[in-house]
């Protein structure tokens, strides 16, 4: 991810349910990627995708903090399909860039 703002979401992904794993988020390497003030930490909110006529599932929100990695376990999810959104950078949602070097999701 590179230029990010708040709003941003992840591709999307199928949690099948069929082996008990916690659906787990992890960041390396995040900063400003050189553009305006500079990052420490942003929040991601892992989102259950429902039919058009419902909202979406807001299934956890975590704040991660731009060491040399950061990660999260957001427990056992039901089957469905999956994004992240990123709401905060630096603990507000608007004026921040967010750079992460890589991200690795597993479900």
């Amino acid at each position: 991810m590179s230029g990010v703002r708040t709003g941003f979401d992840s591709r999307t992904w199928t949690d099948n349910n069929s082996d008990n794993t916690s659906t787990y988020i992890s960041l390396t390497g995040c900063s400003n990627g050189g553009q305006g003030a500079p990052v420490t930490n942003t929040e991601l909110q892992l989102t259950r995708e429902t039919s058009w006529y419902e909202p979406d599932e807001n299934r956890g929100r975590h704040t991660f903090y731009c060491s040399n990695s950061a990660s999260h376990y957001f427990g056992d999810q039901p089957s469905g399909s999956y994004h992240f959104t990123v709401t905060k950078i630096q603990g507000s949602t608007s004026g921040y860039y967010l750079k992460v070097n890589s991200v690795y999701t597993r479900y």
